[in-house]
């Protein structure tokens, strides 16, 4: 699994989003694209997805569930599939702008992982990587510029006029991937779940991009089970502990330095896993054809009120606001936190990490009295779109997608991720690559992240750590039936895309000003009205008048 933040609401800046504003007037009528037209899918014929074809060969000791849990190997595979049977590409370069999440790593000459991937992709690959801070301006600096790369990872945050730059400058992806002939031509790529494409959605009813795929659990809470076990507040059953009695046991484990809910300045107090616990719809609810946002419900509120709480009790630690997310997972690990609120892919990191010295799982969601809705993450960590080329070039770019597609077991998945056996990384008892060699510490998937081109379906795999895959497993069953989509997923609307940013740092600043202790619980009600007034009403109305034109 992924350790990185798998909802992409997260990560946001004031000063990002009005760069953004300025950098993208008119995207939709500029370049050589197609001139404005709309990026909605309503009367349009929607291009079909490729038809899902699941990997073939690959046997996980506890198969995954068509509603989104995933499916779980508890040692690594013993014999690795062969994923792509010839080099895709044409020995050409291609130029990737992405994000990165690591420290910069040395070209391909002296890179041995990089050289190596790019000779079994067949193409000579220049990356261009964006820290996650940097995301919004050195991407509406790229839209704007004209100067674009084959390949760009988009969708990690919404950017202004983000649909109408796909129309206007990305290729039309519809004929090559649609259908059969997707599935027959890019097997990998149509191995990625159909909820995966519909949360990305279609632009003006036609296919743009590639989905890079993420589990349907977002934020969860982390903890130490057989500490949560000693406070009397371990319950492995969704909705099975009230939130009075969590409250006792949290505060009996917020001893002198510690504190029992760890957070990050990210995350701002979990409130994407408390809302959901309370029942709060997934940042809308859809009733006949109407969105409403869950801002304004009395779930919502009860959930930051509950934070409030916890904050006014010592639970938080004070300088949560200033914790970023490597501090937290230190506190975290090393006890000072008793809890963690982060995105799915964390328990992975905590699994490995903590090894034997306390037993890491996922908190079930508490009883606030209401029927608690996880919310599910968009299931895509972003997209990568195709710059405007050729027939010929645009199907051996998809083939180079396929490549990086490849499914975990495969030869190639095992490059992409670890790099050479005896060079990056030696086996682990299990079989597995599991153990870096001191260049494989710096030459890795986190300083070379070739899975933000593409990435397969994840699977739910932890080296060494059988018993913490089952924990994980066990956790999945449990909570993926409770959990509720954001209805909006895959539904276009033009303030949204160019508003949504500035509208989530207020509800962030807001939900952090209150918990904080700045301002009363009373004055959630004038925020929400503020962020409806300045672009949530307007969204709402978009949103409906899509789906009651595709739905109705």
């Amino acid at each position: 699994m992924n350790s990185a933040f798998s909802r992409r609401s997260l990560l946001r800046t004031v000063a990002g989003a009005t760069v953004a504003a300025a950098a993208l007037p008119s995207l939709a009528a500029c370049g050589s694209g197609a001139s404005a037209t709309s990026a909605g899918n309503a009367g349009k014929t929607l291009a079909p997805w490729p038809t899902h074809t699941p990997v073939k060969g690959l046997h996980p000791d506890l198969p995954g569930t068509a509603a989104g849990v995933l499916d779980t190997f508890l040692t690594y595979p013993s014999n690795l599939v062969q994923a792509v049977p010839s080099k895709p590409g044409d020995g050409s370069t291609v130029r990737v702008m992405m994000i990165s999440y690591g420290a910069p790593p040395k070209g391909p000459d002296s890179n041995r992982m990089w050289k190596a991937v790019n000779d079994a992709a067949g193409v000579d690959i220049e990356l261009t990587m964006v820290a996650d801070v940097d995301f919004e301006v050195k991407y509406s600096t790229m839209m704007a510029s004209g100067d674009l790369p084959d390949l760009m990872m988009l969708g990690r945050s919404p950017l202004p006029n983000e649909a109408q730059f796909l129309q206007a400058e990305c290729a039309d992806l519809s004929e090559h991937l649609s259908g059969d002939a997707g599935a027959r031509d890019y097997p990998n790529l149509a191995a990625i779940p159909g909820y995966t494409w519909d949360a990305m959605g279609r632009v003006g009813g036609r296919i743009y991009s590639v989905p890079i795929h993420r589990p349907l659990l977002g934020h969860s809470v982390f903890a130490d089970s057989d500490r949560f076990t000693a406070a009397g507040i371990w319950q492995p059953t969704v909705g099975g502990l009230r939130k009075d009695d969590l409250t006792k046991g949290l505060l009996a484990l917020n001893t002198q330095g510690h504190y029992a809910l760890g957070t990050s300045t990210a995350a701002n107090f979990g409130y994407l896993t408390h809302a959901g616990v309370h029942g709060a719809p997934n940042v809308w609810s859809l009733n006949n054809g109407t969105f409403t946002p869950t801002y304004g419900t009395e779930q919502f509120k009860a959930a930051v009120a509950t934070m409030a709480e916890w904050y006014g009790k010592g639970l938080y630690d004070p300088a949560a606001l200033t914790t970023s997310v490597t501090q937290a997972r230190n506190l975290f690990t090393n006890g000072t936190y008793r809890s963690i609120t982060e995105g799915f892919g964390g328990f992975t990191v905590y699994a490995q990490t903590v090894g034997d010295t306390f037993k890491v799982d996922f908190v079930r969601p508490y009883d606030t009295g209401t029927t608690p809705t996880p919310w599910f993450a968009p299931c895509y960590f972003g997209y990568t779109a195709l710059k405007r080329a050729s027939p010929e070039r645009i199907r051996m770019l998809l083939r180079v997608l396929n490549f990086f597609a490849s499914p975990f077991g495969s030869k190639e998945y095992e490059l992409i991720n670890y790099g050479i056996e005896g060079v990056h990384f030696t086996r682990g008892k299990d079989g597995g690559p599991s153990v870096p060699t001191e260049l494989g510490k710096v030459e890795n998937s986190t300083n070379l992240p070739f899975g933000y081109i593409a990435s397969p379906p994840m699977v739910n795999y932890i080296p060494g750590r059988p018993e913490a895959a089952r924990r994980c497993y066990q956790a999945q069953l449990d909570i993926v039936p409770k959990g509720v989509a954001d209805p909006s997923l895959g539904i276009q609307s033009a303030t949204r895309n160019k508003h949504w940013p500035t509208l989530l740092t207020m509800v962030n600043d807001g939900i952090n000003s209150i918990v904080t202790g700045k301002q009363p619980i009373s004055a959630w009600d004038g925020v929400v009205r503020n962020w409806r007034s300045q672009g949530g009403d307007a969204i709402a109305a978009e949103l409906a008048a899509e789906y009651g034109k595709l739905h109705g």
